[in-house]
């Protein structure tokens, strides 16, 4: 008898054990599985997303800035100030009109006197716009850069850097409006001219400058997504190892370590003793 109690609790102590270990490993195995699933989920890429809120803050400042289209030498006046030296597209936001009296002065909104037309405001119209959607565009393309989302569609944006091409677009249509522009202004300033011998000169000003330099930080940008890619091979197969390592996980029984069919292993009597 007492042969077979200690037997009975050598087995039931290495029952025990062997319960503790393959907790333990379960727990390990869970832990890495997990580490595999957040290895999965977080690739960012810290410099372009870097890039694009410099891109964001440089839009914003020349939007800002007064100062998009430099004239002189023409009739650009502001009644009861004199002459007028620059155009912003701050004085845009607002929606103006276009008054004519009898000296055939081409007024807007009773605030600038032969200075635009009505294609420099749609223009500067069309400039507004596609700047906030050039904001817009480095947001989201900041976004994905700052966060790595796993969701192979987000996933196949931020790595084609899809938003900071859109960027540059709107950077180069923003300077092509405003060499339009400086083409319809300077026409009137010819005409308009106070006197026949004076030079008139329409030329680009800071913010034109400063949408120039967003353009060139969004293709910075489009570099650190588009030269970290990974090679197709190298991704085929980094794929295939992960998708095999998820379907081994999938195949293994989600069952409680505590249930009562695990332990009910240690509820059977030990053989008998051995008698020859």
């Amino acid at each position: 008898m007492t042969d077979s109690t200690s037997r009975s609790r050598e087995s039931g102590s290495r029952r025990n054990r062997s319960r503790r270990r393959s907790r333990r490993d379960g727990s390990r195995s869970h832990s890495s599985h997990r580490s595999r699933i957040r290895f999965k989920q977080k690739e960012k890429n810290f410099a372009a997303a870097v890039c694009s809120m410099i891109t964001i803050v440089t839009l914003c400042t020349a939007l800002a800035e007064p100062n998009w289209i430099s004239l002189s030498g023409g009739g650009c006046t502001i009644p009861f100030k004199g002459d007028l030296h620059h155009l912003g597209a701050y004085q845009f936001f607002y929606d103006g009109t276009f008054h004519q009296n009898s000296k055939s002065l081409n007024s807007y909104k009773f605030v600038m006197t032969n200075c635009v037309t009505f294609t420099t405001v749609l223009l500067f119209k069309f400039i507004i716009a596609f700047c906030f959607l050039g904001i817009l565009c480095s947001l989201f393309a900041f976004l994905l850069d700052l966060m790595g989302p796993a969701h192979r569609f987000l996933k196949m944006l931020r790595r084609n850097a899809i938003f900071s091409i859109l960027s540059v677009l709107m950077c180069v249509v923003v300077n092509l409006f405003c060499y339009y522009v400086t083409v319809y202004v300077s026409q009137l300033q010819k005409t308009s001219k106070l006197h026949k011998g004076s030079k008139v000169e329409v030329s680009f000003d800071i913010s034109f400058y400063l949408v120039t330099a967003a353009g060139g930080i969004s293709v910075f940008s489009v570099a650190c997504n588009c030269l970290r890619q990974r090679s197709p091979y190298e991704e085929s197969r980094h794929n295939y190892i992960m998708n095999e390592y998820d379907d081994l996980n999938s195949l293994l029984p989600n069952m409680d370590l505590e249930s009562p069919s695990l332990t009910s292993s240690g509820n059977i009597p030990p053989p008998p003793a051995y008698t020859p």
